[in-house]
C-alpha cells in the first residue's frame, strides 16, 4: 500500500459521502450517542481524522491539520508527529507516518490536508479500533477497522485513485 495515491477531481464528489455509521444532529445528541457507541463496543483504539473531531472527541491518536472547513483553528492537542500531505492525496509518507502514530499511539499533525487519511487509518488499524471524521456540517462518521472496511478502501484506492509515477 504504502505509495502516493492522488484523487482526480472527477471523483472527488464520490469520496465526500458516509462511510460507516453516521452520528448527525445537534452537537451535545452527537456526544452522548458517541459516548454510548464507545461504552457499549469496548474498543481498543479509537482514531480520529480532522480537528473538530480530534479537538471535541475521546480518542488515543488524534490525525489533524489545524483547519476546520480550509479556515484555521487552534487546536488544543499537541503536535508529536508531523507529515506533508497535500489536499487531494495520500501522500507514501502519510501511510508510514500513519503506521508510527498508531504503533506509538501518537498525534499526527499534518502540513495540507488529512482528509483522505481515513482510508490508510482504516487499513493500517488494528482490529478493534474506531476510526472516526467530521461530515461537515452535519455530524460525525464511525469506521470500524474491520476486513469489510479495510476491503471497501483497498477497492476505492483501486477505483478511484491514480498512483502517483515513482521519481
Amino acid at each position: 500500500m504504502p505509495k502516493t495515491y492522488i484523487l482526480p477531481e472527477k471523483y472527488r464528489l464520490r469520496m465526500q459521502k458516509v462511510w460507516g455509521k453516521a452520528l448527525f444532529g445537534p452537537e451535545n445528541e452527537i456526544k452522548r450517542k458517541y459516548a454510548r457507541t464507545l461504552a457499549r463496543k469496548k474498543y481498543k483504539t479509537v482514531i480520529t481524522v480532522g480537528d473538530y473531531c480530534s479537538h471535541h472527541l475521546q480518542s488515543d491518536i488524534k490525525i489533524f491539520d489545524k483547519k476546520v472547513q480550509r479556515r484555521d483553528f487552534n487546536q488544543k492537542h499537541a503536535c508529536s508527529m508531523n507529515v506533508k500531505n497535500p489536499a487531494g492525496t495520500i501522500q507514501k509518507e502519510s501511510w508510514n507516518a500513519v503506521r508510527e502514530a498508531i504503533k506509538k499511539t501518537a498525534n499526527l499533525c499534518i502540513d495540507g490536508e488529512e482528509d483522505l487519511l481515513v482510508i490508510p487509518a482504516v487499513i493500517l488499524a488494528k482490529p478493534k479500533t474506531l476510526v472516526v471524521y467530521g461530515f461537515p456540517n452535519k455530524g460525525i462518521c464511525l469506521l470500524e477497522a474491520n476486513l469489510k472496511n479495510k476491503t471497501i478502501f483497498r477497492l476505492v484506492l483501486k477505483k478511484y485513485f491514480t498512483p502517483a509515477k515513482a521519481n
